[in-house]
């Protein structure tokens, strides 16, 4: 049987390397929520004045 070449997998796409540093999407997601987490706490000041407005 001879195997079928794949529309979504096509000759540009390479495999990873040896020693290539790999993150599962889930991985990739969580550190983004993370970071988003992070950067909002920076970025919000709470103000008496406004009654957080």
């Amino acid at each position: 049987m001879e195997a079928r070449k794949s529309s979504i997998v096509t000759d540009d796409v390479y495999l990873l390397k040896e020693g290539q540093f790999y993150m599962p999407t889930w991985g990739v997601l969580v550190t983004l929520v993370i970071a988003l987490v992070v950067l909002k706490s920076f970025i919000y000041i709470k103000d008496d004045k406004r009654h957080g407005k």
